[in-house]
């Protein structure tokens, strides 16, 4: 009865609530258009057993250089998708975000003096307001590891020395998932650092014994050797310079600045962090340095480059747990009545999640979201023999790729900007002046794009190509015969 008794608490209440939600959102079909080239990836490792330095997948830079930096995600994700169909995707998005919301809540447990209520309440809203980054792609593995690595660390300035030694095999891993292992490194010697910071009025300063401070840069060291041992070697940690590309920046949505004008921040983050700043400001509380500048730095990472929101809400976490540690406690002791109204709603919840959970069976090509993929366009070129070099739009080509179908471009932005096609991409795509002269240097004999785009508009009124499929999702171009050279 104590232990059936013990998960009667309103804390298990809001972090099933919030799984279950994430569990049911996660259930729609894929729709990210990375995600098709990372289960193609995965599946061409298991394939040919070795993975590929070299392009496997574009006509344009086939054979030329490629740092496969995700290379393990991949392949865990194209296992689980050909042994288990669209369940095994779906348990690992769902697996790692539980991971995450686990670690985040037990290092809230700890910075709350054991807080359970506001701890579950930060590690949900944490995790939900970077929630539109949770998508299905390697970045999964640098959330959840950013996290443990946060617990970690936070056991180890307490003094619980021994967890220090977990952060090696936990970079290897992370090194393979991701190419963010650098974040993870830079984590441990910032702990270092920040132990020199005095107090300074609110901001409380938190000394290590020097001993710690050694082993800390012992194991950051060994964290630099054996990120090394990646198929990669030292790209797997030069692979970040990619966002020091202009280009690249400006033409990828994910290395945008945030538009805080789109509902997602203007009703979600906006006011998130407003909260918690607000709350911040009028408890009069010693907050750690530590805490303080991995938010900030956080924050001004993701005013630069939106892709680290979810950092940035993990991040907050501790300053939630800081700033609510005493606030109604009398929770964590409920009357029994509170016990039975709390078992009530995690009923309510299961059942709630059992009656709308929509069917995950089959295989992952049933879940892709064919108002996101160009599916029936594809099983058009394929059936009618479309003649190639092909021409397509760049969300387009990830899932060319899962179907077999050579890109002239793809979410693997790094090959292309290399070698000038992506530039040139971009030049097709918004109709540069250049345009219609690449249409002739690469030898295109067809296209598929999306209705709307610049590009579609001039072949649609351009006599030397016929339109030859349209749907909602995309058009298919081919270049006459007659115009061919």
């Amino acid at each position: 009865m104590t232990r059936v008794a013990s998960w009667l608490r309103l804390d298990a209440v809001i972090l099933l609530g919030w799984l279950l939600y994430f569990a049911y959102s996660a259930a729609t079909p894929l729709s990210d258009p990375d995600t098709p080239w990372h289960l193609a990836t995965g599946a061409w490792i298991l394939a040919h057993h070795h993975v590929p330095t070299h392009d496997p997948f574009s006509w344009s830079m086939r054979g030329q250089p490629w740092v496969t930096q995700e290379w393990l995600f991949e392949v865990v994700l194209a296992w689980c998708a050909h042994h288990f169909g669209f369940p095994g995707v779906y348990g690992i998005l769902v697996g790692l975000q539980t991971l995450t919301v686990w670690f985040v809540y037990r290092l809230c447990l700890r910075l709350s003096r054991g807080n359970a209520v506001f701890s579950a309440i930060g590690a949900a809203l944490a995790v939900s307001a970077g929630m539109p980054f949770w998508v299905v792609r390697p970045q999964l593995v640098s959330y959840t590891m950013f996290a443990l690595f946060l617990l970690l660390l936070e056991r180890v300035r307490r003094g619980s020395i021994g967890y220090a030694f977990l952060l090696i095999p936990l970079t290897l891993i992370w090194a393979n998932a991701h190419a963010s292992v650098s974040i993870g490194i830079a984590m441990i010697l910032f702990e270092v650092l920040v132990s020199f910071l005095p107090t300074i009025g609110r901001f409380q300063g938190q000394p290590l014994p020097m001993r710690t401070r050694g082993l800390l840069v012992a194991i950051a060291a060994a964290c630099v050797g054996v990120g090394l041992l990646n198929p990669n070697g030292i790209h797997e940690f030069t692979y970040a310079l990619l966002s020091n590309n202009a280009l690249m920046v400006n033409s990828i949505n994910e290395w945008h600045s945030p538009n805080f004008h789109s509902p997602y921040y203007k009703y979600g983050v906006i006011p998130f962090l407003v909260i918690i700043a607000l709350v911040a400001i009028a408890r009069s509380r010693k907050l750690p340095w530590k805490y303080v500048l991995y938010f900030f730095a956080c924050f001004a990472l993701t005013l630069v480059y939106q892709r680290f929101m979810p950092y940035l809400a993990i991040a907050a976490a501790p300053l939630i747990a800081l700033l609510s540690f005493d606030w109604l406690r009398v929770l964590l002791r409920p009357k029994r009545l509170l016990r039975f109204v709390w078992l009530a709603a995690m009923i309510g919840e299961i059942a709630d999640f059992t009656l709308r959970m929509p069917s995950i069976e089959g295989p992952v090509s049933a879940h892709m979201n064919p108002n996101a993929y160009p599916v029936a366009a594809v099983d058009y070129l394929k059936s009618h023999h479309i003649p190639g070099p092909l021409f397509n739009a760049y969300d387009f080509g990830g899932y060319l790729i899962y179907r077999g179908v050579p890109t002239f471009v793809d979410g693997r932005t790094d090959i292309y900007l290399r070698s000038g096609v992506f530039a040139n991409y971009m030049d097709l795509q918004n109709l540069a002046p250049d345009a219609p002269a690449l249409l002739q240097q690469y030898h295109f004999q067809s296209a598929i794009l999306p209705p709307g785009y610049s590009l579609t508009t001039y072949l649609e009124n351009n006599p030397n190509w016929t339109l030859v499929y349209s749907d909602n999702v995309a058009d298919i171009f081919v270049r006459n015969a007659s115009t061919t050279g």
